[in-house]
């Protein structure tokens, strides 16, 4: 019986018509509960994620979300890998979009809403505050007079709430945002805030859009960008610094805090979080300047000698914000050295990056 079920249920999804794709617009959705399935498939860096969305069809009943497992639903794809994300609700009062292909997953029927490239791995993982870019085209419209959630990184960017989220906290409601700000871990020069319209807010996507979630995996879409327009160019990056070890989250992982300095960004801070992987230190970083953050990865071999330990290696940059919107470099030459109880450290930082 089960087989029998398993096999008309892959059937149906990969015969599933598509909707009308005909622009068209969903009223009510402020506070609307909904779910989504993440399916991906493919392998870095060329794997997608397709991303199903119930809020066209129903509010995710609790009963039937929580049957669903992920890695049975994989399996009846054939995809490589399934991500429950849900439940969670809308804030925004209605949306226009094309409409997508739709499936039924065990009873829950679903709407493809968009689609995300993942060239790495990393990608993978949800980091709190760091952007991604997602492929759809919709207009998320707030009603004048309607309160939105906003979170202003350093150099005066701003991303609008478009979701709140009951994965972390099952409990969270509408009415803890306006305080929300308080419980959130925000990265150096990030402020939460809550704003009344004056008038009606449209948030537009034409072909993509560009979404950051907070520890508690609550979703915003960036609405405002302070980067001046122009081409992008090429600028010498030289950077020295010092470092100490501030926390230890898990086996394996060291959290470094510390100060930078030099071209051509001027002063800032540096906040490391880093996994030892062998004779290697992978890490994630986030710099922290006067008029915008620089955000990026690293990959950071290591020797032992004595009481000391000496890092080399290189990193990339990997996105920003205010002044430093679209940067990217890579092969960045990296000389980190420390003591082994990580409060001596002594950074230098050294490439071409481009923005």
């Amino acid at each position: 019986m089960r087989a029998a079920f398993v096999t008309a249920l892959v059937a149906l999804l990969v015969a599933a018509p598509a909707a009308d794709t005909a622009p068209r617009t969903l009223s009510g959705l402020h506070n609307a509960r909904y779910c989504e399935i993440l399916e991906i498939r493919g392998t870095p860096p060329d794997a997608r994620v397709f991303v199903w969305n119930t809020i066209a069809h129903n509010r995710c009943p609790a009963e039937q979300w929580e049957a669903l497992d992920a890695p049975q639903l994989a399996t009846e794809l054939g995809a490589t890998a399934v991500i429950l994300n849900g439940p969670r609700h809308f804030l925004m009062d209605s949306v226009r979009a094309e409409g997508g292909p739709v499936r039924d997953f065990h009873g829950l029927r679903m709407t493809q809403a968009a689609t995300i490239p993942i060239k790495s791995a990393a990608e993978l993982v949800q980091t709190p505050f760091t952007d991604r870019t997602i492929a759809r085209s919709n207009t998320w419209t707030w009603k004048r007079g309607r309160t939105v959630f906003e979170l202003v990184a350093p150099g005066g960017d701003v991303y609008v709430m478009q979701s709140y989220s009951q994965i972390t906290d099952p409990s969270l409601s509408i009415r803890d945002l306006p305080r929300l700000g308080r419980r959130l871990d925000l990265p150096d020069g990030w402020r939460y805030r809550t704003r009344k319209l004056r008038e009606e807010l449209d948030l537009v996507a034409r072909g993509k859009a560009t979404v950051i979630q907070d520890e508690l995996q609550n979703t915003y879409q960036l609405a405002k960008t302070t980067r001046p327009r122009g081409a992008r160019k090429r600028r010498r990056v030289r950077l020295a610094g010092t470092t100490r070890t501030v926390d230890t989250p898990s086996a394996g992982t060291v959290e470094d805090r510390g100060r930078v300095t030099g071209t051509p960004f001027g002063r800032g801070s540096l906040a490391l979080l880093g996994t030892f992987r062998e004779s290697v230190l992978d890490a994630t970083f986030r710099l922290t300047f006067a008029d915008g953050s620089v955000t990026g990865t690293a990959a950071l071999p290591f020797t032992i000698s004595g009481s000391e330990i000496d890092f080399r290696g290189t990193a990339r940059f990997t996105g920003g914000t205010g002044a430093y919107r679209g940067i990217s470099a890579s092969g960045l030459r990296v000389h980190d050295h420390n003591t082994l109880d990580g409060q001596n450290g002594t950074i230098s930082v050294d490439g071409v990056a481009k923005w």
